[in-house]
């Protein structure tokens, strides 16, 4: 009796599952048909409607979402009249319709529409992060316009001018350089991360500079960047900041002589003498990870420098490396 009982409450939510499935599948392919695909035009009597819908302001949540829907649509079909629609969209306080508006930009991805966002981006009345994640969709097409950003007014504005260059390392160099002395430090942590992908003797010294930024955050990016820019030159200076007080900016130190690998080592060397516990422990802590540790633990045990980067690392360190150098004997042995 019970089995049956059993049988029967699986065979009904199957089948219930099996036509709750189909239904999300085959709503998702309607609305994919006919909100999504570009391909499709809007003309006759559903345009009329779409074209009422997204010039009649919303007093409802009904209506807002009924406004964003013909907007969407109509920017995907390329309709004549969506320009029009989506500038008076942006300006709209409702920010449901306004968000639509940018995203209606992003799809037509034309000049225009690319003026247009670069223009919102830096008047700020919309989400300036919407505005610049279409905008980096949108790449390399904004390319050369972006550049007008880095000399705006408004300290927002040039840390997304900054940001947003990222995805153009031909372009702008420069100015981002000039960027690493703003007045305002997220635009600097900014340029820094950029010019992380920059080679060039004005991005190595302006890295080089940024390195004792008053802001950790900006040391944090400078570090990162200028292991990649400015490569075993900078180690020295990289190397300093593993006595940060901030662990944030001790961390991407770390990271960036790791990047560096051996080349690193001198530095590293070096700072197992300084007087400041944390650095001394950081340095040890590259080392073992780039392998000079377990290199020396292996072929050299009693090595003086050996000695200098257990007394750095502590106990942990050293108790690893011997724990590693002995099954590393016992392997090659065997």
């Amino acid at each position: 009796m019970l089995l049956r009982i059993a049988v029967s409450v699986f065979a009904v939510s199957f089948v219930g599952w099996i036509a709750l499935s189909l239904t999300v599948v085959l709503g998702r392919l309607w609305y994919d048909a006919r909100y999504r695909n570009p391909s499709v035009s809007v003309s006759g009597r559903r345009a009329r409607r779409l074209l009422r819908r997204a010039a009649r302001p919303a007093r409802t949540d009904w209506g807002s979402w009924r406004r964003v829907a013909a907007l969407t649509r109509l920017a995907r079909a390329r309709h004549s009249a969506a320009p029009r629609l989506l500038r008076r969209a942006l300006e709209d306080p409702d920010p449901a319709v306004s968000a639509a508006a940018v995203r209606g930009l992003g799809a037509l991805g034309d000049e225009w529409a690319i003026e247009q966002l670069i223009d919102a981006l830096r008047r700020g009345h919309v989400s300036r992060s919407r505005v610049a994640s279409q905008l980096e969709r949108l790449a390399p097409l904004p390319g050369a316009q972006l550049l007008r950003l880095l000399s705006d007014d408004d300290p927002t504005v040039r840390f997304w001018g900054a940001t947003l260059l990222a995805g153009y390392p031909e372009i702008g160099g420069g100015s981002l350089v000039a960027l690493t002395r703003d007045e305002d430090p997220n635009v600097r942590a900014a340029a820094a991360e950029t010019l992380g992908e920059r080679p060039g003797h004005g991005a190595a010294d302006a890295l080089l500079a940024l390195l004792d930024d008053p802001e950790w955050f900006v040391r944090v990016h400078a570090a990162r960047s200028a292991g990649h820019v400015v490569g075993a030159a900078g180690a020295p200076a990289i190397a300093h900041l593993l006595s940060d007080t901030r662990w944030w900016v001790r961390t991407a130190a770390k990271d960036a002589l790791r990047a560096l690998g051996r080349e690193a080592v001198p530095a590293l060397v070096r700072v197992l003498g300084s007087p400041d516990r944390f650095a001394r422990n950081g340095a040890a802590e590259v080392l073992q990870d780039i392998g000079v540790v377990d290199q020396l633990a292996v072929q050299d045990p009693q090595s003086q420098l050996l000695a200098r980067i257990y007394a750095a690392g502590g106990e942990r360190l050293r108790e690893a490396a011997e724990l590693r150098a002995a099954t590393r004997a016992r392997a090659e042995a065997a």
